[in-house]
């Protein structure tokens, strides 16, 4: 046998590598298209029907009122009519199928009609997208009815306590603020906001306009009773300036571990240069995370906290390094690079053949 013909089982071996890599490529780009079409979507609607599906609603709701109570009651009628939250679904009682289309975002309505909830179940859509829909959880319930009661010239705003996945809504009548609960079936209007913000044992509550969703306003003290937590992050005995700390609430995941398998996060701070930062919160345990990249290095850290309503309490958190985001930094980083040297390499071999 000639000692220069290639091992039969080292070609099929590099073959079959190439197939598979092939298919794993493939399979990966019909992913991302699939996800970006998913995302794409709802925004296309608001475009494209966003103004029709609008005035549908506003016809059904009855617009023959200039009282701002009585709109607000109109529309949480009709969304108590029309609207179903997927998350009521138990998982025992779907099939395979449904399972599949819900890990995509994919439920019934109450019209039986199966919907786009929300892409993966995680990327937010616009209202006019749930008013087609016809799907909601307790956000897209207070979005709605914001923007339905702003469209009617009435001032209103979302509120929202991350750190417990719940959101509502505020309306004014003049200067009287109404706080407002669209997703709650019994009794819509929150006349006690302390004991309100006790009963869903609130973390944080921030309030924001849909036409400036970034700019977002501390309103916590209306519903809670807060304490400071002071967080001091340490790599070794050195303070840590510029480093990211999140304070995450483990409540849901403890009240709810059929839904919730890790903890929310609340709110985020930086670090100054003394390495500290500070928190307002409602009293309970937290957990507390810190990061810090320092090319070529990434750091992370940590600890938990105790909030005392009306006092400060101190916690303190070490930085070690984080191998995860340390390789996939420099993954990034070399893969790319690779890539790029062995084009150039190969157009240059290729130029020296001609």
């Amino acid at each position: 046998m000639d000692s220069k013909e290639p091992d039969i089982r080292k070609v099929t071996l590099k073959y079959a590598l190439k197939k598979i890599t092939r298919v794993i490529m493939k399979t990966l780009m019909a992913y991302v298209v699939i996800s970006l079409v998913l995302i794409t979507i709802p925004q296309a609607y608001k475009f494209i029907r966003g103004d029709k599906i609008m005035s549908e609603v506003l016809d059904q709701i009855g617009l023959n009122t200039t009282n701002p109570n009585e709109l607000a009651l109109r529309i949480y009628s009709w969304e108590q009519q029309n609207f179903a939250n997927p998350y009521f679904v138990q998982p025992e009682n779907m099939s395979l199928i449904e399972k599949l289309l819900a890990g995509y975002g994919f439920y019934h309505n109450n019209q039986g009609e199966l919907h786009l909830f929300r892409p993966f179940n995680s990327f937010p859509v616009p209202p006019q997208w749930v008013l087609h829909s016809k799907l909601a959880n307790c956000e897209e319930y207070a979005k709605v009815f914001v923007y339905l009661m702003n469209q009617e010239g009435v001032k209103a705003r979302i509120v929202r306590a991350p750190g417990e996945d719940h959101s509502w809504a505020e309306y004014y009548v003049g200067n009287y603020k109404i706080i407002f609960d669209p997703s709650n079936p019994k009794n819509p209007v929150i006349v006690n906001p302390k004991q309100f913000g006790q009963l869903k044992n609130f973390s944080y509550v921030e309030a924001y306009d849909l036409a400036n969703p970034d700019h977002k306003e501390d309103v916590s003290d209306e519903y809670i009773e807060r304490g400071t937590l002071v967080v001091k992050v340490v790599k070794g005995n050195e303070p840590v300036s510029g480093a990211t700390v999140e304070v995450l609430s483990t409540y849901l995941m403890e009240r709810f571990p059929e839904r919730y398998d890790a903890p929310r996060r609340v709110v985020a701070n930086e670090t100054g240069k003394e390495g500290t930062t500070q928190f307002k919160l409602g009293p309970k345990e937290y957990q507390i995370v810190g990061k810090k990249c320092s090319f070529p290095v990434c750091w992370k850290g940590e600890s938990t906290g105790k909030v005392i309503a009306g006092s400060t309490t101190y916690a303190k958190l070490e930085l070690g390094v984080d191998y995860v985001t340390t390789v996939i930094l420099w993954a990034l980083i070399i893969i790319p690079t690779g890539v790029l040297v062995v084009v150039i390499h190969k157009r240059y071999v290729y130029q020296r053949q001609q």
